[in-house]
């Protein structure tokens, strides 16, 4: 395969980037750090095509529109493995959502792999191959890069354009194109990468939540939230969420008993805590009808233990007679709310997943499906 190293300049990327706009699939990969800063700080975008790939680094003061131009070309299929972080990036820094993509490790989730499968499961199942996971967890950031690093990095992309072509023919086999692209649609969706500050407090979970406490909480998230885009800081580390919980429900009425609270970051100076104060003050005066409602996730659900179990062990069964990962069909908050009987609008009951679960789910809650072991494994009756 014909590897150009690394690109560092504007040239290069340009004459890159030309013979990519050629293709029809590309295979797209990124390496990234996030520890320290709100954004996560690019280092590295992977690009390959069945014949060549390269290695691109934005560290060099380098011009990514001909990368940008790439991702927003709807002639050329973008392939991703887990990409969702990739995307986020790429919106981030240019606004882009690439469009059309094509996500393996969401794929392999309809082919029997299980849920979440890893780029190194996928690799060594599609391809009989180890990947030397020395470089994984390396600094991205120092530069000069090793070539080690530049090898794994480009690893991410060489293989999995091979590996593409195998886990499509596998969906299109068992006639189940249509899904697969229902659930590419979600990582296109800007609303899951541009989140309003003033609503992420829907975010933090809280122990029996009530009305009044949800409004302080709303605020104060918002607030964190803009202060953290604006210093470049993890949220995390301006103030944990379970401190943004604990003001909401002390509700201090001085700075100096904000300051006694457990977990108040030194990073926090006294105008910080002042500003605090005023948005609990200010949030406080509030009228009672404009507070948040409690967000039907957070409510605790009575359900009883068995049924769950039953609805658990149904959705172990369907999971391996479809081969779909359990995790794309349902998920355990579906199971509580269908047995607490809010069963409007769960996508359990709509589409595939309807044929696959939802159908039988009613059956089950009409008494019309019974379990039995039979050789050793689990076989569902109808009536």
């Amino acid at each position: 395969m014909d590897n150009i190293n690394i690109i560092k300049d504007n040239s290069t990327l340009k004459k890159f980037c030309k013979k990519c706009m050629n293709e029809k699939v590309l295979a797209i990969d990124t390496e990234f750090i996030r520890e320290n800063t709100y954004y996560p700080v690019l280092c590295l975008i992977q690009i390959a095509s069945n014949s060549y790939s390269a290695v691109i680094d934005p560290l060099s003061d380098i011009d990514l529109q001909p990368v940008w131009e790439i991702l927003s070309n709807k002639n050329i299929l973008k392939v991703f493995h887990a990409g969702r972080q990739d995307v986020e990036i790429f919106f981030n820094l240019s606004g882009i959502i690439p469009t059309p993509i094509y996500d393996t490790q969401i794929a392999a989730m309809f082919c029997g792999l299980g849920d979440q499968v890893s780029y190194e499961g996928l690799v060594n199942k599609f391809l009989g191959l180890t990947i030397n996971k020395e470089s994984q967890f390396s600094n991205w950031l120092q530069r000069p890069l090793t070539k080690k690093q530049i090898d794994y990095a480009l690893s991410d992309v060489n293989y999995l354009i091979k590996i593409f072509p195998l886990i499509k023919k596998i969906i299109k086999e068992s006639n189940r194109d249509e899904w697969v692209e229902k659930e590419f649609k979600y990582l296109t969706n800007k609303k899951i990468y541009d989140i309003s500050p003033a609503e992420v407090w829907k975010k933090i979970k809280i122990k029996n939540p009530k009305r009044e406490i949800l409004n302080i909480l709303k605020y104060l998230a918002e607030w964190r939230e803009i202060e953290c885009k604006k210093r470049n800081v993890p949220k995390n580390r301006l103030m944990r969420d379970e401190v943004l919980v604990t003001l909401s429900q002390l509700k201090p009425s001085d700075i100096f008993s904000i300051k006694k609270i457990r977990g108040i970051p030194k990073i926090l100076n006294d105008k910080d805590l002042n500003k605090i104060l005023k948005i609990i003050i200010r949030s406080c005066k509030i009228e009672p009808e404009k507070w948040p409602k409690i967000p039907k996730q957070t409510k605790k659900l009575n359900v009883n233990k068995a049924s769950l179990n039953l609805l658990k062990l149904l959705l172990s069964y369907c999971s391996q007679k479809s081969g779909l990962a359990e995790k794309l069909i349902a998920n355990a908050d579906e199971l509580k709310l269908i047995l607490d009987g809010q069963v409007k609008d769960l996508e359990v009951f709509k589409g595939w997943r309807n044929e696959i679960f939802g159908k039988f789910v009613n059956l089950l809650l009409k008494g019309k499906i019974a379990f039995t072991i039979k050789d050793n494994k689990i076989v569902k009756l109808e009536f």
